[in-house]
């Protein structure tokens, strides 16, 4: 039922008026969406909760994201306005995320490519090979808020589907 009236509000909300067409049309795409949702994708309440539980955590996560970008975007600048490029020294190095969900780990491999200074090469299992512009980017991102919030968030998801094949 939530998921029909989310599918509700958003119809309203994207629709931009409110008219007996309107909302008949939109109630019968709605209750569509849902049955489809539910019979064909296999969609239930309990992950609806799960996706709410996760969403929470990936706001988080962008937001540190958003913060790191622009610490990197400030590191950069200063590589780059730096006098002879003398403090680019670029190099490449693995170090293993601890991540075993795959998208998890693509999460985290796309995160260090956009942001500045630093490049994803390759994803062996939970191994990342990063191009980093110096020494400096390159000690930050192994052990960086972003790769410990990714560890976190698969430490959580591993504790609910064992209380739930406890249940």
């Amino acid at each position: 039922m939530l998921m029909f009236l989310l599918f509700f509000a958003l119809w309203l909300l994207f629709n931009g008026r409110v008219t007996w067409d309107v909302i008949g049309f939109g109630l019968v795409l709605s209750a569509a969406v849902t049955v489809f949702a539910v019979k064909i994708c296999g969609w239930s309440s309990e992950r609806s909760r799960k996706t709410l539980r996760i969403g929470r955590q990936l706001l988080c996560y962008a937001g540190c994201l958003l913060a790191e970008i622009v610490k990197a975007n400030l590191a950069t600048l200063k590589v780059i306005l730096s006098p002879g490029a003398s403090r680019a020294h670029p190099q490449i190095f693995r170090f293993d995320s601890g991540l075993h969900k795959t998208y998890l780990q693509t999460i985290l491999a796309n995160s260090i490519t956009i942001t500045p200074g630093t490049y994803t090469i390759n994803i062996d299992g939970s191994v990342l090979t990063v191009h980093a512009l110096n020494s400096d980017f390159a000690e930050g991102t192994p052990g960086s808020s972003l790769n410990l919030r990714l560890m976190d968030m698969e430490r959580r998801l591993n504790g609910a589907v064992e209380q739930e094949a406890e249940a």
